[in-house]
């Protein structure tokens, strides 16, 4: 008997806090220092895209088990330590929000394709050069992420930094807690294709969505072409190959081998095969025919800067 007015007594506590609209609530980190107010339809995902944190770490300072489920108005922990990043010691999977340039009009405007966005977020946008050994960075627009996900963007390049060889644009949250940056050669052009995808690491951050590509920077007529790569793999043997255009370079005549040391950015210049003379547009192609590594464009054959 006096179990049950125990029991009882326990039960008329709850329904007088859930009465007062006080709901239970995971524990969270002793030294939170920043917090989100859950609204309908959002998830550990959304709230990771959004702060730029991986799901899984606001799952564990919050003490959410599986599976993972949340609720409008409950109050999630965004940062345990100070910091809103996260540094994962593994590979998580594609859900980063990030951003690769897909055009640019020398002086003009630059074109980026965004990918795993938020919705309704919004972000920074400001394009820089490097001066005097640091970043020259000035603010150019605002973007609404709107619906999210993957969609593209034009913005103006500022007129402080016309006749620039190398620019870069970065995104931030309106939140503050992670930018991404790409640089980007300030001629006309669009982007090859490669492959194939791959994560890689940077300074804390995973990025996502960066495939090796090659970039046309200038072309002398029936004589050379330079190319500026971006996201290469380190350390791999690389055959280039150029063809006529439409070909993507597979089957085209070679032209060299290179190897591409410590990866990333490069700029490489290479002959254009007599066979090639008189052509209008050529294919150019760099492979690693091992790794499957590839990329691909193609450019005019007139002499240009």
């Amino acid at each position: 008997m006096k179990t049950k007015r125990i029991f009882m007594a326990l039960l008329a506590v709850i329904i007088l806090l859930t009465s007062a609209g006080l709901t239970f609530q995971p524990a969270q980190a002793a030294t939170c220092s920043s917090y989100h107010i859950v609204s309908r339809g959002q998830t550990l995902s959304w709230i990771g895209r959004y702060y730029g944190v991986n799901w899984k770490y606001l799952a564990d300072i919050n003490n959410i088990p599986p599976p993972y489920k949340i609720y409008p108005g409950q109050k999630i922990c965004i940062s345990g330590g100070g910091s809103t990043y996260y540094y994962p010691t593994y590979y998580p999977t594609n859900t980063e929000w990030s951003f690769v340039v897909t055009s640019v009009e020398r002086d003009v405007s630059v074109t980026i394709k965004t990918a795993n966005f938020p919705d309704n977020v919004l972000f920074e946008v400001k394009i820089g050069r490097k001066q005097s050994g640091s970043m020259n960075w000035i603010k150019v627009a605002d973007l609404d992420s709107d619906r999210g996900g993957s969609f593209k963007a034009a913005f103006d390049i500022p007129d402080e930094f016309a006749g620039a060889s190398t620019l870069s644009i970065r995104l931030t949250q309106a939140k503050k807690n992670k930018s991404v940056v790409r640089s980007f050669s300030n001629s006309s052009y669009s982007p090859g294709t490669g492959g194939p995808y791959y994560p890689y690491y940077n300074y804390g951050n995973y990025y996502y969505g960066t495939i090796p590509t090659i970039w046309i920077q200038s072309v002398v007529r029936d004589s050379t072409v330079t190319i500026r790569t971006a996201n290469f793999p380190s350390g791999m043997d690389f055959q280039v190959l150029m063809g006529p255009m439409g070909s993507a370079g597979i089957g085209g005549y070679y032209v060299t081998t290179f190897n591409s040391g410590a990866g990333g950015a490069m700029t490489l210049t290479f002959n254009i095969p007599p066979q090639l003379y008189g052509s209008n547009r050529i294919a150019i192609r760099t492979q690693n025919l091992w790794s499957g590594f590839y990329s691909y464009n193609w450019f005019y054959n007139n002499t240009t800067n």
